[in-house]
């Protein structure tokens, strides 16, 4: 079923191949979907990911230090995993015509990350620190 209700007739097919694909590009997104929707909803996602990170590093768990590059990652993120993502949604049709939001939403969240994200960065890295 997708977001309007409509059953997926599409997806009736016996392609075990197909099926997996789709399955997979959906649970993919799920896993991200913070971002692809507001910004607002991404900030607020990307600060509680960034101090789960941080913990974890302090706590031996992590490899990585998060307050390095955390900026920068995020844009990667966007345009190598997030975006080509969010395409595969939109070709695969299993949202409907909703597919278009979420590719237009990743592309809007990196854009105004590029334009914020520094300072945005600046602040959870402060915050996470002084909690």
């Amino acid at each position: 079923m997708d977001f309007s209700g409509m059953l997926l007739d599409a997806y009736s097919t016996t392609d075990q191949l197909q099926q997996h694909a789709v399955l997979e590009t959906m649970m993919n997104a799920a896993d991200v979907a913070h971002t692809m929707q507001s910004f607002g909803v991404f900030v607020k996602w990307n600060r509680r990911l960034f101090k789960e990170f941080y913990r974890a590093r302090r706590c031996g768990r992590l490899s990585f230090d998060p307050e390095s590059d955390w900026y920068e990652n995020q844009v990667g993120f966007f345009t190598h995993y997030v975006i080509p993502l969010s395409q595969k949604m939109k070709t695969c049709g299993v949202f409907g015509t909703t597919g278009n939001v979420f590719e237009y939403f990743a592309t809007e969240n990196k854009k105004r990350w590029i334009e914020e994200g520094e300072q945005i960065s600046e602040q959870i890295i402060r915050e996470t620190i002084e909690e």
